[in-house]
């Protein structure tokens, strides 16, 4: 069925203006069943005022993430396994194949408008690349683990961008950057995690720019242990809807996940620099440690979505309308995945790219999802079940109308490993993914690399069919990281299409000038005349 075809068949929800947020009662952490909502605190959060610049080195700051980082796969290590049991062997997954490209090409009907490094990164990046971007036009705001830049020609040069410090009870600019623009109000939004030495404190702040090479309009600071101190808002990421700006976090006290934490926050307010209504929903469950990130591709959604693995064969999935203080829950099943270690060894050196507990837990560190028309598809890691005889990526594809499993469009391939998928949907309902795939069981496999790929059939079963090279590279690192925070965000020029990140190790594994990390406009060759 073709794209333009499908179209017509999907109405556009239109946008409505934000009605207020309606103050509920906390009600503590949300254990309820499927079937029932959980109620959200409400509150504001005011701008700060002035900053003060870091004097943290990037090597200072990539020192301090590697703890953080020690201390996040040790709570993720502690989590029970989750229940269920093994997927049927019969079950059916759809490989993907591979094509060698470099440069401007395409394939099918993938179109690669750009592909341009960062030379920042390969200046001052850590060697665990965490690439996410967004544009505004021409200009694009880019971040790494340990810094920040921006572009003022598609990527072509890049300058970078100081980092403030924190405030005394979290002086130190760590890591876990995350970058989306809201469209319907014309900002871009930056996050930066901030903690204190002994990484049992932090807050994240949150940069909100009108345009990528200016200075911020305002900031931010969220700090769940207020003047307790004892609380460090782990792995942040945010994400939009028409109206409201999220912000999710797992939190830790004591070295031990004590629940994750989801920030609803008033788009129009936040893009103003006024105080914002704000609306918490505490997550702790009943299964172990379990994060979230927010969908991407919900700019004209009322409604944000997010996901949760509850067993082996069980997915919950909370629906957020921006009108309402709760939140249902749902939960449907699924086919098995196997939370294991996979062995995706390659490379020189041959070093494996998915082996820290965070990257094949259940709790969700790795997974993605995307709303694309009618359907809300989440993607995540497993390792070999099912005659899958690779590392790879299993997903869930759900209807919005009533959240049924429509199917379940998996990503393997028999030589080689796939795994940290970033996924975004556009108004047509396409997908579009950025992904890194090396690797293989048994070792001797390619490093880690960076390909992209689309989608642009809505009306056949999901299929990426080709994906393509954009980030060469021939090692991975020592330690079995690869790193996380890749993005694949609406293109602002052409919003049927995308911008996306990835990286890979070249040439060595040890300093800055190894980092091969990309900026890349991609989309279908449909809209090959709209960027």
């Amino acid at each position: 069925m073709s794209r333009r075809m499908a179209v017509a068949a999907v109405a556009l929800t239109s946008v409505a203006a934000l009605a207020p947020l309606s103050p509920a009662a906390y009600a503590g952490p949300s254990t309820e069943d499927a079937g029932r909502a959980a109620r959200t605190a409400a509150t504001t959060v005011r701008p700060e005022g002035a900053l003060k610049q870091s004097t943290a080195t990037p090597q200072q700051m990539a020192d301090l993430d590697r703890r953080h980082r020690e201390q996040r796969e040790r709570i993720a290590a502690a989590q029970p396994r989750p229940a269920g049991g093994e997927v049927d062997a019969a079950e059916r997954a759809k490989p993907v194949r591979q094509t060698e490209a470099g440069g401007e090409f395409s394939a099918q009907a993938l179109l690669i408008r750009r592909n341009n490094a960062n030379t920042r990164a390969s200046q001052v990046s850590s060697t665990l690349g965490e690439t996410a971007a967004a544009n505004d036009g021409s200009s694009v705001f880019y971040t790494g683990n340990t810094y920040a830049s921006y572009s003022t020609n598609d990527g072509s040069t890049w300058t970078g961008v100081g980092l403030p410090a924190g405030p005394a009870d979290a002086p130190n600019a760590c890591c876990d950057q995350d970058v989306v623009r809201a469209h319907n109000t014309d900002r871009i939004f930056s996050i930066l995690l901030y903690t204190n030495a002994a990484l049992n404190n932090g807050g994240v702040r949150i940069f909100v720019r009108d345009n990528p090479a200016s200075a911020p309009l305002c900031t931010y600071y969220i700090d769940p242990g207020g003047a307790a101190d004892d609380v460090l808002p782990d792995y942040p990421h945010i994400g939009v809807s028409a109206n409201a700006l999220y912000l999710t976090t797992q939190n830790q006290r004591a070295g031990s996940w004590i629940g994750s934490q989801i920030r609803r926050f008033n788009l129009a307010q936040m893009s103003a620099c006024t105080t914002a209504t704000t609306n918490t929903l505490t997550h702790v469950g009943s299964v172990g440690q379990r994060v979230f990130t927010p969908v991407e591709g919900a700019q004209n959604s009322t409604t944000m979505y997010f996901g949760a693995i509850e067993s082996t064969t069980s997915f919950r999935i909370f629906s957020w309308a921006e009108s309402s203080a709760s939140v249902p829950q749902t939960v449907r099943t699924i086919s098995a995945s196997n939370f294991s270690n996979p062995d995706c060894r390659g490379g020189t050196g041959n070093f494996d790219f998915i082996e820290r507990s965070t990257s094949w837990t259940a709790a969700g560190f790795r997974m993605r999802g995307a709303l694309h028309g009618s359907r809300v598809t989440w993607y995540w890691h497993s390792a070999p079940t099912g005659g899958i005889t690779q590392g790879h990526v299993r997903a869930a594809s759900f209807r919005t109308s009533d959240l049924t499993l429509v199917e379940q469009p998996h990503i393997w391939n028999a030589g080689l490993c796939f795994g940290y998928p970033v996924v975004s949907g556009n108004v047509f309902g396409d997908l579009g993914i950025s992904i890194a795939a090396g690797g293989a069981a048994g070792g001797g496999g390619a490093a880690a690399q960076g390909y992209v790929g689309v989608d642009d059939t809505p009306g056949d079963p999901i299929a990426f069919g080709t994906v393509i090279l954009t980030a060469s590279g021939t090692h991975n690192r020592t330690d079995g990281r690869y790193g996380d925070y890749f993005t694949v965000r609406t293109n602002a020029k052409c919003r049927q299409t995308w911008v996306g990140t990835n990286y890979a190790l070249s040439g060595g594994n040890t300093t800055s000038a190894h980092v091969n990390a990309r900026y890349v406009e991609f989309g279908s060759t449909l809209d090959s005349g709209c960027f």
